[in-house]
């Protein structure tokens, strides 16, 4: 099994990726009540629509040219034996412009823990905000607001993350951090994750002589 980066400009051009619950739970025979409780293990689900063309030679950012080079990815994926590594294509960096003084980098955080605090920002300034991706312990985490909130971060009304006077923000995350970050990572985006194909027939290409043809790939987060 190896990892495989995703050519940055084979793009798609319809996006589908969220967080799936880890959920478990049991109703009663008798009354039909419901119980249900959190489990561990959320993960990432993504799906990747593209019409990828045959017209001649590919060039970069083309379209035109995108099929045989998602043919031969997909060779390359084997079907999930190998992993793909991705980012949220609709949203690659943070939705607000960030006021930074000194390197974004983030304190130590351990597995388990439900948020990390990120160092470097102007103080009292807007940091991230609600629905950006940090990263740092290998896959993607989204800004939760509840968790911040729980956490002692601040966030505005209009779910701007907010420095302290020291230039620190407190950022709440889903899901939790699943290996241990060492104090001094320093913040990078786009946040990638590692995800493994659904279907040994991804590949399926029919398509008219001289059309696109569309590809829609479904992917699972691959979980350590």
């Amino acid at each position: 099994m190896v990892d495989i980066a995703w050519p940055p400009d084979l793009m798609p051009y319809k996006v589908a990726f969220y967080l799936q619950s880890h959920v478990g739970g049991a109703e009663s025979p008798i009354t039909r009540t419901t119980k249900k409780y959190g489990l561990s293990a959320p993960r990432w689900v993504a799906r990747l629509t593209f019409r990828g063309g045959y017209d001649g030679m590919p060039h970069l950012y083309e379209p035109g040219g995108f099929g045989p080079r998602l043919d031969s990815l997909l060779a390359d994926l084997e079907g999930g034996l190998n992993v793909a590594v991705f980012h949220d294509f609709r949203r690659p960096m943070p939705l607000r412009p960030m006021m930074i003084r000194s390197s974004l980098v983030l304190d130590a955080a351990d597995v388990g823990d439900t948020h990390i605090t990120v160092r470097g920002f102007a103080p009292g300034a807007v940091a991230l905000g609600l629905g950006d991706y940090v990263g740092g312990d290998g896959r993607p985490h989204i800004i939760s607001h509840s968790r911040t909130i729980d956490a002692g971060g601040t966030v505005s009304g209009a779910g701007s993350i907010m420095a302290d006077g020291s230039g620190a923000a407190i950022i709440g995350v889903r899901p939790h951090i699943s290996a241990l970050i060492p104090s001094g990572t320093f913040a990078q985006w786009p946040v990638t994750g590692r995800f493994e194909l659904v279907s040994e027939d991804a590949g399926q290409n029919e398509t008219e002589v001289g059309q696109a043809t569309e590809y829609a790939l479904d992917f699972t987060e691959k979980l350590v």
